[in-house]
């Protein structure tokens, strides 16, 4: 909370190079192998187990507030460690970033991205879709820009503290800003730089207002002491009422994104575990895989 009150003033160009040049923890990050590659011309980075299992893809979209972030930088550690408990191959995309290409470049990015894993042999039950915070609302969004095309659904969503109201009403906003990094004010500012002229009310923008039927089962992992909380806690309701099948994970006492703080805490282990859960399930892939003996 403290770096996120002394960089809240900073130019997004510093915040994005400040937070690309961190040193990150690269313990699952150096167990697998990491290749650098594009997916129709999208930079890309592939996350390989040893022993992945065959034909099956998890897409990562990374958080950042859609201003920064890098599945190279930022949450390389996190995809890697999905990756190796989960040994399934996980791609982290590194869509276009807000300011200088708001929205919808970064829908267009994950759709031009889903269609190359297709383009590569795969079938839209070969891959889970998973993102965090901005992430999950992009992934929400490829979802329904799929079904909005008439296109197969993948076989699964994730959804960590997913940012499904950018118009943020949530009372856990106020009732949770003493426990959690991240405010309400900065927040606003950063969603419209990414909305540009698009209301942030907009379903497009803010999935929680979208027509959600026909999506993916979904698994959402929310921290209870995250000041989003109420309003992801309203979108998986909102899931449910529409007849998608969701899965909910509520961390005690962690903040947003609580498997980031796996190797921290038992609650974001607990959130993490619960998702390669999840993505082996979904997939067909058996626990007891090279990876993970």
């Amino acid at each position: 909370r403290k770096d996120w009150d002394e960089t809240a003033d900073w130019p997004f160009e510093r915040l994005r190079a400040e937070a690309d040049a961190r040193p990150y923890p690269r313990d699952f990050a150096n167990r697998l192998r990491m290749e650098a590659t594009t997916l129709a011309g999208v930079p890309a980075t592939r996350f390989v187990p040893q022993g992945a299992a065959p034909g099956k893809r998890l897409l990562f979209l990374h958080g950042g507030s859609y201003i920064y972030g890098s599945a190279r930088t930022t949450h390389a550690e996190l995809i890697a460690r999905l990756a190796f408990e989960s040994s399934v191959e996980t791609v982290g995309l590194d869509y276009r970033l807000a300011p200088e290409h708001p929205y919808p470049a970064q829908l267009d990015d994950a759709l031009a991205a889903f269609d190359a894993l297709l383009a590569e042999g795969l079938e839209a039950r070969d891959i889970v879709i998973a993102g965090d915070s901005a992430g999950g609302n992009l992934a929400v969004a490829l979802q329904l820009a799929l079904r909005g095309r008439g296109r197969d659904q993948p076989v699964g969503a994730v959804l960590v503290s997913p940012w499904c109201d950018l118009e943020m009403p949530g009372a856990s906003f106020t009732e949770n800003e003493r426990y959690d990094f991240g405010t309400r004010e900065v927040l606003v500012r950063q969603a419209k730089a990414f909305v540009g002229d698009v209301p942030l009310s907009d379903p497009r923008v803010s999935p929680v207002h979208a027509e959600l039927s026909g999506l993916a089962p979904t698994l959402i992992t929310v921290g209870e002491a995250e000041i989003p909380r109420d309003d992801i806690l309203r979108f998986a309701e909102r899931l449910r009422a529409s007849g998608v099948e969701v899965v909910l994970h509520r961390a005690k006492d962690m903040p947003h994104n609580a498997p980031v703080f796996a190797a921290n805490h038992p609650e974001g282990l607990a959130a993490l575990r619960a998702i390669v859960a999840f993505v082996r399930a979904r997939l067909g892939v058996e626990a007891n895989t090279p990876a993970n003996r």
